[in-house]
């Protein structure tokens, strides 16, 4: 089973409603991709550096070096791999079946406000 196929597993196992916490279901969709899109950016960042200077001061070279080296095949399958779990990440309200539900967080009746 594929990284991308336990996190869809996860998302299916989810039970009883789904909470919303705005009125709008396509605001709700975007606000929850563009978080996880965020979060999952903020980790790829911080192992990205990191990586980086060590293997470069283990190699002697600098980060720029190692940006530019070719990767073989077996990389390229292992990096398809990566980005098709990621976008099952990223997407994942999409495949969640659960009908969403608001619970008071947002009234759109309220006016003057």
């Amino acid at each position: 089973m594929t990284r991308a196929d336990e996190i869809l597993e996860i998302v299916r196992a989810g039970q009883g409603e789904r909470p919303a916490s705005l009125e709008n279901q396509e605001t709700e969709d975007v606000l929850t991709i563009t978080l996880a899109l965020l979060v999952e950016l903020g980790v790829a960042l911080d192992r990205i550096d990191r990586l980086e200077r060590q293997v470069a001061e283990l190699a002697g070279k600098t980060p720029e070096q190692l940006r530019e080296a070719p990767l073989g095949a077996d990389a390229e399958i292992q990096r398809e791999a990566q980005q098709t779990a990621l976008i099952a990440r990223a997407l994942r309200i999409f495949f969640d079946g659960r009908t969403p539900v608001t619970r008071g967080y947002y009234n759109t009746n309220r006016k003057g406000k």
